[in-house]
C-alpha cells in the first residue's frame, strides 16, 4: 500500500532497482522505491571489461545502483552499478528493508483495527510530514515515548499502535533531524544546490556516521544524521549546516536550518 516515494532521487543517492531489460549497450532498470525507470550504461556495469553484459546482470535481478544524473523534465535517470561498494550495497539494502518493515507494520495496524484505507493513508501522510520514513517515526517512539504518536494518530488508536511498535522495533542508533531551506538564484541554481548537497552528504558520511539529505520539495531538504551517540551526531550536523551556509553564501544564495523537535 505504501511502496513508492514521491518525486525523484538525488544524484549520489543509492537506490534499489530491478533489471527490466538488457541491451548490448546497457540495462534498463525499475527504481523500486520511486516507480521510475532508469538506465545503467554498459560502461557503468562493471569496473572490468564487459564482454557479455548478461554475465553481469539478468532480467528481474535486484541490484543496488548509484544515481549519476537526473533529468526531471525528461524523466531520465542515469545510474551506475560499478560505483557501488559492498558497504554501500549493504547499507542501502538495510535501509530498504527497515523502510518496508515500517510500512508493513502500519498496514498491519490498520488491518487489526479495521481502519479504512483512506484513513490509514491520512495517518501515513501525517507521519511523513514530520519524518522521512514510517520506520523513523516508530524508532522515535521507541526512543522518546508514546507522545510522539499523538500529533499523527487519532487518540483512540495511539495505544494499539504503540504496542505494535514496542513489540517489533528495536531501540535505534541516535538520530537527529532537521530541515534545510536552500536558495540559489543563479541560472544554474538547481544544479548548484543538487551538486553541493550531494557533496556534503558524501563528504561527511563515514563508517560510523550516516548523513542523509533528501528533497522534500524545493527549496526544502530533510537532513538526517545517524550515529552511535549524540556527540558524534551533533558534530556531523554542525559541520553539514556550517558548510551549507558558507557554500551558498559564496554562491549568492542562502541556507537556513531548522532543527526538528
Amino acid at each position: 500500500m505504501f511502496e513508492q516515494e514521491e518525486g525523484f532521487p538525488l544524484a549520489g543517492d543509492y537506490v534499489i532497482c530491478t533489471v527490466s531489460e538488457i541491451f548490448p549497450y546497457g540495462a534498463m532498470v525499475h527504481l523500486d522505491e520511486y516507480g521510475l525507470e532508469g538506465m545503467v550504461p554498459i560502461r557503468e556495469i562493471s569496473s572490468s571489461w564487459v564482454k557479455n553484459i548478461r554475465n553481469h546482470v539478468k532480467e528481474n535481478q535486484k541490484i543496488v545502483c548509484k544515481v549519476l544524473r537526473v533529468d526531471q523534465e525528461k524523466r531520465h535517470i542515469d545510474l551506475s552499478l560499478r560505483k557501488v561498494t559492498n558497504q554501500q550495497k549493504k547499507m542501502t539494502i538495510q535501509r530498504y528493508k527497515v523502510k518496508k518493515k515500517g510500512n508493513k507494520l502500519l498496514e498491519y495496524f490498520g488491518t487489526q483495527n479495521g481502519i479504512p484505507a483512506e484513513q490509514l493513508m491520512e495517518i501515513y501522510n501525517a507521519i511523513l510530514e514530520r519524518y522521512v520514513t514510517i520506520y523513523e517515526c516508530f524508532e522515535d517512539v521507541v526512543a522518546k515515548g508514546k507522545h510522539k504518536l499523538e500529533p499523527v494518530v487519532p487518540a483512540q488508536h495511539v495505544d494499539t499502535l504503540y504496542e505494535i511498535i514496542m513489540s517489533n522495533i528495536e531501540s535505534p542508533l541516535v538520530e537527529i533531524t532537521g530541515e534545510l531551506m536552500v536558495t540559489c538564484p543563479r541560472g544554474d541554481g538547481v544544479n548548484v544546490i543538487r551538486d553541493a548537497l550531494s557533496h556534503l552528504r558524501d563528504e561527511n558520511s563515514t563508517e560510523d556516521v550516516t548523513v542523509d539529505i533528501r528533497l522534500l520539495g524545493s527549496p526544502r531538504y530533510s537532513v538526517k544524521i545517524i550515529a552511535p551517540d549524540y556527540k558524534m551526531a551533533e558534530s556531523a550536523l554542525e559541520t553539514v549546516v556550517r558548510s551549507a551556509e558558507s557554500h551558498f553564501k559564496n554562491e549568492c544564495g542562502t541556507a537556513e536550518f531548522k532543527r526538528s523537535k
